[in-house]
């Protein structure tokens, strides 16, 4: 069952800037971190201690006031723990690896040192006053009996937990089964954060969300390490859409967050993205366009405003008829259009690539044309 109260962590900002190749600038972590609260999500995370940039960054958005929405992501370190407190942060999300295979050829720790250390540190970041929520790296790789008792052994002392599918290894099925005995089995808000290395990070985070998922983790337009994570802008389209579930989000401001970090990022969005690429609301098809221009329901699945954008007519080797009485009207007999769609057809041809409106209305400006 979904939650009533669905929250949304914007990974964007510390996740989505670990995908190499991407550095974004303070001003524009700035303007990125309104857009997303304006939108709606409910939790930003930073990871202050990697450059002197992004601890001063921090420290002035939390005298600023940011301190409900964005956290510290803090790995199990005395010394970083009181860095967070020095900068101003309430809230901290700390974090180590549960899977035997990290413990043992990356920590060097047994299980239970990990759980002590765990605990060690919880403790004394909530003696100053630090509200903790805790992700465990790699757990989808990790013993479920180690898993299950690590976080109950947290119960009370955290706000939530997120299980972190690190390698993006598990099957919408396996998620949700995954999800549904972690809430079965502990008494902690439970989350998910989700990899995409073979392209189920969107699917897998439905999946956990249906099964009873408190909290989803999430970037926008998907960036992040390796092949990057969920992407938030599918996960509450498909939400709305396919599960009928609104959250309290401004989703006309989507389009806007996706391309200001597809801006900032460097990071190009594929052009058949879901949602927010090029081509999510484009039609080139002669009997797509046809269809559309009938009823848009036809071939769009929801109004492309609902998201802040708008649907393209194209122009191609695949177009018909019915595209160029789109552009114009009663202008031209049947007979002249069709003999301007063969020019269009060739032209598109000749060019290898499709032609937008302005293209096709200055090759037939004042009614002349190649007949």
């Amino acid at each position: 069952m979904i939650k009533d109260e669905l929250l949304i962590y914007d990974t964007t900002l510390r996740d989505g800037e670990q995908m190499p190749g991407v550095v974004f600038s303070l001003d524009q972590k700035r303007k990125l971190i309104d857009k997303s609260l304006n939108f709606g999500v409910d939790i930003i995370d930073l990871m202050p201690f990697v450059s002197e940039s992004e601890m001063r960054l921090a420290e002035n958005l939390m005298n600023e006031g940011y301190q409900k929405k964005i956290i510290s992501a803090t790995p199990l370190k005395k010394d970083f723990i009181d860095k967070a407190k020095k900068i101003g942060f309430e809230k901290l999300i700390m974090f180590t690896s549960v899977s035997d295979i990290h413990l043992k050829k990356k920590l060097n720790l047994s299980r239970e040192e990990n759980l002590e250390k765990t605990l060690r540190l919880i403790d004394y970041a909530r003696n100053i006053d630090l509200n903790i929520a805790f992700a465990g790296e790699d757990s989808t790789r990790a013993d479920i009996s180690y898993l299950i008792d690590f976080i109950n052994s947290l119960n009370g002392k955290i706000d939530y937990f997120l299980p972190c599918d690190t390698l993006g290894i598990l099957t919408p099925n396996e998620t949700y089964e995954f999800i549904k005995m972690l809430k079965n089995e502990t008494d902690s808000k439970i989350g998910l954060h989700c990899h995409n290395d073979l392209g189920q990070a969107t699917a897998n985070t439905l999946a956990g969300i249906v099964a009873g998922a408190d909290i989803f983790s999430g970037t926008f337009t998907g960036i992040g390490e390796r092949c990057g994570n969920a992407s938030i802008e599918e996960v509450v389209m498909s939400l709305l859409i396919q599960y009928d579930k609104k959250l309290n989000l401004k989703y006309d401001k989507l389009t806007s967050i996706c391309n200001k970090v597809e801006e900032y990022s460097g990071i190009k969005m594929q052009r058949h993205k879901a949602v927010c690429g090029e081509n999510a609301f484009s039609h080139e098809s002669g009997l797509h366009v046809d269809g559309v221009l009938k009823d848009p329901l036809n071939y769009e699945i929801y109004n492309p405003e609902i998201i802040g954008r708008k649907r393209k007519i194209l122009f191609g080797k695949h177009s018909g008829v019915s595209s160029l009485k789109y552009l114009f009207g009663d202008k031209f007999s049947n007979e002249e259009y069709s003999s301007m769609l063969k020019q269009v057809k060739e032209f598109a041809e000749l060019k290898k690539r499709t032609l937008f409106e302005f293209e096709v209305k200055r090759m037939f400006e004042n009614g002349a044309f190649e007949k």
